[in-house]
């Protein structure tokens, strides 16, 4: 592996790593004690813990007037830009993300609200038919750039396959974007040009699952907890999985009975793997069970079993 001589420096200093991190705290601390940017945050508390954006004065502004957007963001924006061209290897005072073509910059969170920065770059995505539909109330303005968007709306559902209505926008300076609820969501068509969008989001008390869907055919092609706690039980039990921890078979049995229907599906997977002689009895029951929310799903794995693998049935029982 190679290093360059500004990260051992900087490995080996913690003085300066410090003071890096110092100058930024301080930079942020001032530009939210800016007024109209104390507003926000202030307002965006109120919104997170559920109230009306209505009642919201200064985030309504900031999502109706491209003007005021720019002007309330810019302090902020130059004083860190400024700050690391100054500290080029300090760390981003902010959460962040980034995936091919899509870049999120994490202004600020409270409650079940965030507003953010995105980014769309440009890069073609790898999967550009998949839109992803999360339990939350979503606005955003473009604040500069040129892009397509399609809005979609579900409306119908069965099983794993949906269909959608979808309505194309062209996108510029000023222009707005909103989704409310799970079954609403909008994808960016690639563009050789960038565009950068101000997002606020809210997401449900106790959100559905986050559905990724193929929008030329309406497959669901994954499902996710939209609840953190769940989404780290969820992993967890994927990797008792992997790592072939039998061990963790009651515990798994037990999460296959309550709870979400996610959670259930994911233990339920894992008992398979681990032990099928424990894990096909539970498939069996869930099937049979026509009041169960896993009931088509079971049945369907059922089937592909004794069709794919009837062998792994006759040696459970």
């Amino acid at each position: 592996m190679f290093v360059r001589d500004e990260l051992k420096a900087l490995r080996g200093d913690n003085k300066e790593a410090r003071t890096h991190r110092v100058a930024m705290e301080e930079a942020l601390e001032d530009c939210c004690r800016e007024p109209r940017l104390a507003a926000v945050l202030e307002e965006l508390l109120r919104y997170g813990e559920g109230g009306d954006i209505a009642h919201c004065p200064a985030l309504v502004v900031l999502f109706e007037h491209l003007r005021s957007a720019r002007d309330i963001l810019r302090p902020l924006i130059g004083r860190l830009t400024a700050l690391h061209r100054a500290y080029p290897l300090a760390q981003l005072a902010f959460r962040h993300r980034s995936q091919a073509g899509a870049h999120v910059l994490q202004i600020a969170a409270r409650g079940h609200a965030t507003l953010s920065l995105v980014l769309q770059d440009g890069e073609a995505s790898s999967k550009p038919s998949i839109a992803t539909f999360v339990d939350a109330e979503q606005r955003e303005m473009v604040l500069a750039g040129k892009a397509s968007a399609c809005l979609f709306a579900i409306e119908t559902e069965d099983r794993d396959r949906v269909t959608l209505n979808s309505v194309r926008t062209e996108l510029q300076s000023g222009a707005r974007m909103k989704c409310t609820g799970p079954r609403q969501s909008r994808l960016i068509q690639p563009s050789h040009e960038s565009l950068l969008t101000l997002r606020l989001a809210r997401t449900a008390g106790r959100p559905g699952p986050t559905r990724r869907i193929d929008v030329r055919s309406g497959r669901i092609v994954h499902r996710a907890s939209g609840n953190a706690a769940d989404s780290r039980a969820e992993l967890a039990m994927l990797l008792l999985g992997r790592m072939g921890r039998d061990d963790a078979l009651p515990v798994l049995v037990a999460r296959t009975h309550t709870g979400d229907a996610q959670l259930r599906w994911q233990a339920l997977r894992q008992c398979l793997a681990l032990d099928a002689a424990t894990g096909l009895p539970l498939l069996e029951g869930i099937a049979q069970d026509r009041g169960d929310p896993l009931h088509g799903a079971a049945k369907a794995l059922l089937a592909q079993l004794q069709r794919e693998q009837p062998f792994l049935l006759s040696e459970a029982h």
